[in-house]
């Protein structure tokens, strides 16, 4: 009985740890990716640093939180995601001025192109 609850317990342990160094790495990446995005869009549409930092911090939490949403096992994922972009681009309309909002939205959407005209469809 003793060797089973080990065993239980340090298997445990194991799927515990792995799922924790997988979220670890997940997150690495996601960072990455997000520090890559804001600064082309800084290049592109000219806000500054301060501006770039919240962008970065919101725009983890927001993946963070999405993939989070698309893990959970008992939540209506699609909705909860909704609710996720809805939160984003509010916060995103009161960090940024109308027409950086506009230009970001537009270069995120492929609505513009690097030159800063409309795409034609």
């Amino acid at each position: 009985m003793k060797k089973i609850i080990i065993t239980l317990g340090i298997l445990f342990a194991a799927v515990a740890i792995s799922t924790a160094q997988e979220k670890g790495i997940i997150a690495d990446v996601l960072r990455n990716s997000i520090e890559h995005k804001v600064e082309s869009m800084q290049k592109l549409i000219g806000f500054d640093d301060e501006i770039a930092l919240e962008l970065k911090e919101l725009e983890l939490k927001y993946l963070l939180d999405v993939q989070k949403a698309e893990t959970c096992f008992l939540c209506n994922t699609s909705r909860r995601i909704k609710k996720l972009q809805s939160a984003r681009e509010d916060k995103l309309q009161e960090i940024l001025p109308r027409d950086q909002y506009i230009k970001y939205h537009s270069i995120e959407n492929n609505l513009l192109n690097k030159d800063n005209q409309l795409w034609l469809r």
